[in-house]
């Protein structure tokens, strides 16, 4: 009996911090801001976007992935796909076309900036042609 009371206690709180992107995210932002320096801060702040993005949270992982750039650009093996990421969101979390089109910019920086990183250029390509197109 004490043994199924400790395990459903373990699986409340590991339910708790899956359901609770913001917890998890607001202390790897924490150590990101007070490590910046560090090797792994982008990592962090990538993994952070995707699991932010995974449970459903996209303004939140959007804002990281913008983070993530503005504070490491040089990663272009994480910046090219957290903005694609991103702009995905933007392009398929409305029906609105105008919203859709918010998408554009950051799948122009892969385009453009990111061009080297893999297959993010030619993914970011098919997006940028059916927002700007398709519409």
């Amino acid at each position: 009996m004490k043994k199924l009371i400790v395990g459903a206690g373990i699986l409340i709180l590991a339910f708790i911090l899956v359901m609770n992107t913001s917890l998890v995210a607001d202390q790897a932002l924490s150590w990101v801001a007070a490590n910046p320096k560090d090797s792994s801060a982008p990592d962090v702040l990538y993994r952070t976007a995707r699991w932010c993005d995974l449970l459903g949270s996209d303004d939140r992982a959007g804002a990281i992935y913008l983070q993530l750039y503005q504070q490491y650009p040089e990663r272009g093996d994480l910046c090219a796909p957290g903005l694609y990421h991103l702009a995905y969101n933007l392009a398929n979390g409305s029906y609105i076309v105008g919203v859709k089109r918010q998408a554009l910019p950051y799948l122009d920086i892969i385009m453009n900036q990111y061009s080297t990183q893999g297959d993010w250029g030619t993914k970011a390509k098919q997006l940028y042609d059916e927002v700007n197109y398709a519409h």
